[in-house]
């Protein structure tokens, strides 16, 4: 697949993860990452499995982090296409559209039967 190619793969994946945070689906959102994912939020220790998505996802929208919105700039192949990285940018909106956060992040996504499933997800706050 070329890297165009590559880009709306993830570019369509990541509308619908950003779907199911902004439905408030954690559950459907977590089931987006790998069994054994690495979630690596910013002050905070490495979050392992789909619980510690769930700790942080939640934690998200106790925080009034109502709306996300993912930018993906770069996607490219690790390993052939079984497994890739993405890099790109993040914004959280609260209830009355102000931003509340914004940031980059850089994900390792691996194929599981044939799908792409978010593996490790590391992000940083530009504040």
């Amino acid at each position: 697949m070329a890297g165009t190619e590559l880009k709306t793969l993830i570019t369509k994946r990541f509308d619908k993860y950003t779907q199911l945070y902004n439905d408030g689906d954690i559950k459907g959102l977590t089931e987006m990452y790998t069994e054994d994912c690495k979630m690596m939020p910013p002050g905070s220790e490495t979050k392992t499995g789909r619980q510690g998505v769930t700790e942080v996802t939640s934690g998200w929208k106790a925080l009034g982090m109502a709306k996300l919105v993912l930018t993906v700039d770069e996607v490219g192949g690790i390993e052939g296409e079984e497994t890739l990285y993405n890099r790109g940018q993040y914004d959280f909106f609260k209830e009355d559209g102000s931003l509340a956060d914004a940031g980059k992040y850089l994900v390792i996504w691996k194929k599981v039967d044939g799908v792409y499933l978010l593996a490790i997800d590391c992000f940083n706050s530009n504040k």
